[in-house]
């Protein structure tokens, strides 16, 4: 399969992006919906006003990160990953992702002594982990380092390019 034009692995990434954004549609709506109108009396004892912030933050984040992914798919598609574009949304995300830790970061802080953080634990409902903060930094880490790679890609292509 192609991974540039049309066909290829990038239109496949498009639709499975655009799938994402439609189903992050409707599972925001849910969350909103049954966490502060079906079950907001497990909300008591709790910062309301800072929850919903840092929730609404986290899911723009998210949204936002997202468009970048299709912008870069984008790209893709049209046979030249290597542009401006690419480092800029790059860095995007990486920022995106350091927010989207913090985020968790000061839920976490604001919510210490309601219940006990744990680095993995399995339940009844399968396996669950509070190390989203330490994989959302690495993740912006990783990407953070993805577009500087990609600015020095583009500074050897533009050299490149003005020699004969």
């Amino acid at each position: 399969m192609k991974l540039y034009g049309k066909k290829s692995v990038g239109e496949i990434l498009g639709i499975f992006l655009n799938i994402i954004l439609v189903l992050g549609l409707v599972m925001t709506v849910m969350v909103y919906y049954n966490t502060f109108f079906v079950n907001k009396e497990s909300l008591k004892g709790t910062n309301i006003f800072l929850m919903s912030l840092v929730m609404t933050i986290g899911i723009i984040c998210t949204f936002l990160i997202v468009f970048h992914l299709k912008s870069i798919v984008s790209t893709l598609i049209d046979g030249n990953p290597f542009v401006w574009k690419n480092v800029k949304s790059l860095n995007k995300i990486s920022i995106e992702c350091f927010i989207i830790s913090g985020c968790y970061l000061l839920n976490f802080i604001a919510n210490i002594g309601s219940r006990a953080f744990k680095i993995i634990y399995v339940d009844n409902n399968g396996i669950h982990t509070d190390t989203e903060p330490i994989i959302f930094l690495l993740a912006g880490a990783f990407i953070l380092v993805l577009s500087i790679v990609f600015k020095e890609a583009l500074n050897y292509k533009e050299e490149n390019d003005y020699t004969i």
